[in-house]
């Protein structure tokens, strides 16, 4: 009989096997099988693949084989919710990291898979991964700081502001890189600022310091994030391995550079903190799967009114902790300004349920049968309205 104790064993011997059952798979090089928080298998493993696509294939396998051996079936005092599987390099580096619930992965068994790794949440560190984040993030930073460049030269000396403003050998140099690209003159700063480099853009900025002075806290501080920027810049550029305290640098320097310039930009979006945001959201609500201590059955079918009244009272109470748990972790995602809208209206959804939920706790201790079942119906509704804001959610962020 399979439990709680002999269930890493039984998973493990099942993932190193299954390749003789199903040929489309190959033999699995199992690190590690364990139960966390008691309602996660976890498989940490040693992927064949080097590629992020390639090993998230290889995930997808042992996420069918878990589904295989727990969809229809129950085991003593196992209730498993959410399937997580680590991939590790040789080195024992953590590479990858997959995490959906039971019932997603259950979408592998009946062939929709492009629906199982859309409600998948991942987690990379595999080097083509690194190398595609920095280019998104140093493309960001640069497009950024052109923007704000463009913006305030524009305001200060008119539409011929590259002219008037860059009169200089750093004007003349991006002007010859366009022509000896192209073969034409061109003056128009909107077209030439693309043409800038990562120690150009410095260079404008320092300049015109006074103008940006509100974005960065000196100019001393703003040259040295730019040549922290421009080393990682090298080594991206000839597509050389990023390492992941590169990756974490790239990140700070996203931060500290246009955290403060993108309130003025509102028409531009930043692809790598949408992103970022759009994994905390998810990470959050799977991680959060919420389980009363006491199931609707258990209660109904309790005898003794004073045990009933402890157990209803012990739900509501939990469902208020796992609601602020909640709500304090999503006060604390960083948000793109352009999502601060629907961010601030799920955060008002729970905060609303968790009001709710306050009120209902106050009124069943005080025993006040008329109001339970007016907040319990004004609770219903507000489910549905969770309900339909998620669906809008949902399809605003696929």
């Amino acid at each position: 009989m399979i439990t709680m104790d002999n269930l890493p064993q039984m998973v493990n011997g099942a993932l190193k096997t299954i390749h003789i059952f199903n040929k489309d798979c190959k033999p699995v090089d199992v690190k590690n099988v364990s139960l966390l928080n008691l309602d996660t298998l976890c498989c940490d493993f040693y992927p064949i693949a080097k590629g992020s696509n390639d090993i998230k294939l290889e995930i997808s396998k042992v996420m069918g084989c878990f589904n295989g051996i727990f969809k229809n079936r129950t085991y003593e005092n196992v209730d498993l919710k959410n399937y997580v599987v680590r991939a590790y390099d040789k080195d024992n580096n953590e590479i990858l990291y997959a995490l959906c619930t039971k019932s997603t992965a259950e979408l592998i068994g009946t062939g929709e898979f492009v629906e199982w790794f859309t409600r998948t949440l991942f987690q990379e560190n595999t080097e083509d991964f690194r190398l595609v984040q920095a280019k998104k993030i140093i493309s960001e930073i640069e497009n950024g700081l052109r923007e704000a460049v463009k913006i305030k030269l524009k305001d200060k000396f008119g539409e011929d502001w590259w002219e008037l403003g860059l009169n200089n050998k750093l004007g003349k140099d991006v002007k010859d890189l366009y022509f000896n690209q192209f073969g034409l003159e061109c003056t128009d700063g909107d077209v030439l600022i693309a043409y800038t480099y990562t120690l150009q853009l410095k260079k404008i900025i320092l300049t015109y310091f006074n103008l940006f002075k509100t974005y960065f806290n000196n100019p001393t501080q703003f040259e040295s994030l730019m040549d922290n920027l421009n080393k990682i810049r090298r080594e991206e550029a000839h597509n050389r391995p990023i390492s992941q305290l590169e990756l974490k640098n790239l990140e700070d320097l996203h931060e500290s550079l246009l955290s403060v310039l993108l309130s003025d930009l509102k028409s531009f979006q930043s692809v790598f903190l949408t992103e970022n945001w759009r994994i905390m959201i998810k990470k959050i609500m799977i991680q959060a799967y919420y389980k009363s201590p006491y199931s609707e059955h258990m209660i109904v079918n309790e005898q003794d009114p004073a045990e009933k009244f402890l157990k209803i009272k012990e739900n509501i109470i939990s469902l208020i902790s796992y609601l602020d748990n909640t709500i304090v972790k999503l006060k604390s995602v960083i948000v793109p300004i352009y999502k601060k809208s629907i961010h601030q209206e799920l955060l008002l959804c729970y905060q609303k349920r968790k009001e709710l939920q306050q009120s209902l706790l106050l009124e069943t201790l005080s025993l006040n049968h008329e109001k339970i079942e007016n907040l319990i119906i004004e609770i219903n509704s507000h489910e549905q309205i969770m309900d339909e804001f998620s669906k809008k959610f949902i399809l605003s962020e696929n």
